[in-house]
């Protein structure tokens, strides 16, 4: 969202989809073998289906706006090729993530069954260096701005952090035995949302802030945010855990159809609601999303 601040938080949140597939990871992965690859099945088929309505919805409203402006520009192979190889989804920007989330979910699977996730570990730190090197530093590396598509994808983004998830999960009685991991984690989640502050101050200093998402210390707050959660006393079922167990999904999927139509009826709207909605217009677009993913639910839509 466009709001007066955003460029004050934007490199904290940037931690938010590695966050998303290190703890997809830790969840799917599993030391039986067979339970991990019938989760890993499980989950395919779930994203795949996920991954053809949302596509369909947000191609739905595409045309309706190419109808509009009589701009069918979209409509290219060159399009279809990135739609293909980069997860850059033509039809809804947002749904990048499904795509890679897919692709790395069938990819764990095949290495998992020709015996190769120890090699796939080995080449975690090698993908998250490629997205440094030719994403937010290409600039200070190869005085050009890469393509960002070109590592805002499956491999680059859904594999390694995905990764992550199963190492924590594989090792998670050792790391969970930690003696002080709430202390040092908390204090990493400190530490690296100022480092990220720090990152973005400096880069954008020297006019070198390339448009990737994330920041070398992105992966370290996003590794301290799972495991602070992990170290962390439970307190049981609550709201907050319902509505991302029940609404989560969802709100990720129609949050931009909200953003779409504030942003062409703000214009028809009084002065004091387009003040209200510059600053606030993320916890509105967030509410009446959920309310508008509960309706569906209620009406038996959505599950």
């Amino acid at each position: 969202m466009h709001t007066p601040y955003q460029g004050y938080i934007l490199p904290l949140t940037r931690c938010a989809v590695p966050c998303f597939l290190i703890v997809s990871g830790y969840f799917i992965f599993n030391t039986d073998e067979q339970k991990f690859q019938s989760n890993l099945k499980r989950n395919i088929g779930k994203i795949f289906h996920i991954f053809v309505w949302s596509t369909l919805l947000f191609a739905f409203v595409k045309f309706l706006f190419a109808i509009k402006n009589h701009d069918y520009s979209f409509l290219n192979l060159n399009s279809f090729i990135k739609f293909a190889v980069f997860n850059e989804n033509p039809f809804g920007f947002h749904l990048w993530y499904v795509g890679a989330y897919l692709y790395t979910l069938l990819i764990v699977l095949f290495l998992k069954q020709y015996n190769l996730v120890k090699w796939f570990y080995c080449a975690i730190p090698v993908l998250l260096l490629t997205d440094l090197c030719l994403g937010k530093y290409s600039l200070v590396l190869w005085h050009k701005e890469i393509p960002f598509i070109c590592v805002r994808n499956f491999l680059c983004v859904g594999m390694p952090y995905f990764g992550i998830g199963m190492l924590i999960k594989k090792y998670s009685e050792t790391l969970l035995g930690i003696k002080y991991l709430p202390m040092l984690t908390s204090g990493g989640v400190f530490l690296f949302s100022l480092t990220s502050l720090a990152e973005n101050r400096l880069l954008t200093a020297l006019d070198l802030n390339a448009t990737r998402d994330h920041y070398a210390s992105s992966t370290l707050l996003a590794v301290s945010l799972v495991l602070f959660s992990l170290s962390a006393k439970q307190v049981g079922k609550n709201g907050l855990s319902k509505l991302g167990e029940k609404d989560s999904l969802y709100i990720y999927i129609f949050h931009p159809l909200f953003i779409m139509f504030f942003s062409t009826a703000n214009k028809y709207l009084p002065y004091f609601w387009q003040t209200t909605y510059l600053y606030w217009s993320p916890v509105i677009v967030l509410i009446v999303t959920i309310l508008f993913g509960k309706t569906l639910r209620i009406l038996h839509i959505i599950k």
